[in-house]
This record gives structure tokens, sequence and C-alpha cells, in this order.
């Protein structure tokens, strides 16, 4: 594709594709997009972009019953696009796109690609309409984040020869630019020194109770065997109050921080012994946990298809078969009283994003996959 068009209806998470987009477009492709940082690095940019000032917020269902006409419209939309940029290709981030443009793309001539985001592990399309977007996926080039993200794409006995693994990946120039000579001393001496107590972090939605009920409900079993374990709480939402005061039940107060929404947040890797992601289906968490392995930070996490690719047990990560206090507790306490089994999974991690996780590596595989 020398001249391509970057479509994006409905995916408001856009951190795992902003790296790779913002480096291969390079001005020569036109974005057709929802607000968000895509939109946001285009415009200052002033490369070609043309903005959808709303999202798009029926259901599936309704978006199906009146697809022929959205089509039509978008067809219409699309051609006029084709003739003032001389567009050769399509590449759709979401759902939405894939439904109305891949059909008329493919009649107008375009090569179609589907970058497949984690979100779409809980893309739920009623049966009449997922036959219809099966149908469409046979007709382009699938570049799926991980491989089990396409499989509601296979029919029963049916494998898909059009999917391609392109592994997540981070820019280390646009992460951690906080280790300057600074940084570096005080990372030294934290490695010097017995630090009195054990962090942990971990970055929540503070807008639900739950996964943060879990945390702290894990640190009460932890604090049994390990009595200087801290908790770090990063996040922010309504149940803040709630949550905190759910912590001082808990007779945990002196030993949870909740720190708010913290951005950047690699500036707090380096204080932590550990960190704790319990949503694994989300781009965003996906760039968390590659900014973790990045600096050598101990993960944490519930098993999960999706990121089996990366997240690798015992190895990159410690892994637990399910997102619960006691499960957690115990990962919790084999990574602080384990001094081996801690340094091997930063080692593994560094060294994973040092083979597969560079955006350079994932550069040329998206090249490669397109061409």
């Amino acid at each position: 594709m020398k001249q391509p068009l970057i479509v994006n209806f409905s995916q408001e998470d856009q951190s795992l594709v902003y790296e790779l987009l913002t480096t291969w477009a390079d001005g020569r492709a036109v974005l057709w997009s929802i607000t968000g940082p895509l939109t946001n690095y285009w415009s200052a940019q002033a490369w070609p972009l043309r903005l959808i000032n709303k999202k798009t917020t029926l259901s599936p269902f309704w978006i199906g019953l009146t697809l022929p006409w959205r089509k039509l419209i978008k067809r219409r939309q699309l051609t006029k696009l084709i003739r003032q940029y001389s567009l050769d290709g399509l590449i759709c981030l979401s759902w939405l796109d894939r439904l109305l443009l891949t059909g008329p793309a493919c009649r107008l001539g375009l090569r179609v690609v589907w970058l497949e985001l984690p979100e779409e592990a809980k893309l739920s399309l009623p049966n009449w309409l997922l036959s219809y977007y099966r149908h469409q996926a046979a007709k382009v080039k699938i570049i799926t984040f991980g491989r089990h993200l396409v499989d509601h794409l296979r029919l029963q006995g049916q494998s898909l020869n059009n999917c391609y693994l392109l592994l997540p990946a981070i820019d280390p120039k646009r992460h951690l630019s906080q280790t300057d000579l600074f940084s570096n001393l005080a990372i030294n001496k934290q490695e010097q020194s017995n630090k009195p107590y054990f962090l942990i972090g971990s970055v929540v939605d503070l807008c639900i109770t739950h996964p943060t009920e879990i945390l702290l409900r894990s640190l009460k079993i932890v604090l049994s065997v390990i009595p200087s374990v801290q908790l770090v709480i990063i996040g922010d939402g309504p149940k803040r109050k709630e949550l905190q005061e759910l912590a001082r039940e808990l007779d945990l107060a002196n030993l949870v921080w909740f720190v708010g929404h913290q951005d950047p947040l690699d500036k707090w890797l380096y204080s932590l012994d550990g960190i704790i992601e319990l949503e694994v289906s989300k781009s965003q968490a996906w760039q968390r946990l590659l900014q973790a392995m990045l600096a050598g930070l101990p993960i944490i996490a519930p098993k999960s298809k999706l990121t089996a690719d990366f997240l690798l047990p015992g190895e990159t990560a410690l892994v637990v078969e399910q997102a619960e206090p006691e499960m957690l507790a115990q990962a919790v306490i084999q990574l602080q009283q384990n001094k081996l089994l801690a340094g091997r999974l930063a080692c593994h991690s560094k060294t994973w994003i040092n083979e597969f996780g560079l955006i350079d590596r994932q550069l040329n595989d998206f090249v490669h996959y397109i061409s």
C-alpha cells in the first residue's frame, strides 16, 4: 500500500497501534476516525484527516438492521476519498468499519486489511450478522495481535489461511524517558539496599469496585506472611472513597496507597517490586504489560489465551489460573520469597522485548504482511 486509508469508527483505545501507525504512515496515509490519540497526532502533523466527531453508539443488532443503507452512504464517501487522495488500500481498526467498508472497498478495487486488537475477544454479534462478518473476513488480510483474537471468525472445522500474527511491541525511545543520570543512580541505590517494604502496584479503574476489592483481599492474605508488603493503586474514579473505606475496614489503610491517575506510568515502574495486571483483554492493559516488561518489572496476571504469545508462565510472568485473592496472594508471596524467580522474570521479560517486542521488528513484520 502506497496511499492507504486507515479507518476507525468505534475503537476508542488506540494504545497498541499508536506507535506503529504514526511511525509507518509518515504523512502518506489518510485517517478517517473518531477522536483519539491518532486523530490528535494526524492533526498536529497536518496529515490528511477526516474526523468523526461522535462515536456510533448503536448496538451491533441495530447496525445490522440498517447495514444496507449505511454501506451505501459509506461507499459514496469512500469513493470521494479514493478520488481525492488516489487511495490504494484500506486498513480497518474496528468491527464497525469492517462491516460498513469491506464490501464497498473490495468492489472499488482497494486492498483491505483488518487489524485485530484485544477488544475483538469481546466482540458479540448476532448470529446472522456474524455470518456476514465471517464472509467479509474471507476477502481480506487479517493481521492479529493475538492468535486467539480471530476465534470468532473460525467456523467449526475450518481454518483461516489469511491471518498473520503481529506481536505487540513498544518503542523504548518513547518510554522510560526519565531514565537519566539521576534515575540510574536511584535504581543502583535501590538494588544495593534492602528496602524496608515490598511494594506491589496495580493500575485499576476505580469506576467499579470488584477488581480493587480483589487486590485488597489478596493483600490481607499476603500481610500474614509478609508484614512489610504495601500496595499502590494507580487509577481514579467515583468508587475511590468507597474503596478507601473498604481498605480501612480491612485494617489496610496504612498499607494501601491510592495515588490517582498517573501519566506517564513509566516513572512508577522502577519504584515497584512487582505489578498485578487483572485486565488482559484491553489494548491499554497490553501496553502497560509491555512497559513493565521493558523495565524488567515482574508481572502477576491471570491466565488468558489472549496473552499467551508474550506472557509466558514462569518466564516473563507469574500466571495464576484465576484472578482470585488466594491465588494472587500466593503469587505475591512467591515473588517476594524467591529472589531467583523475580530475577528470572525480569531478565526474560527484557529479553523477550529485545527479541520480539521492539517497534522496529513489528514495523518490518507489518510492512511484510501488507505488501
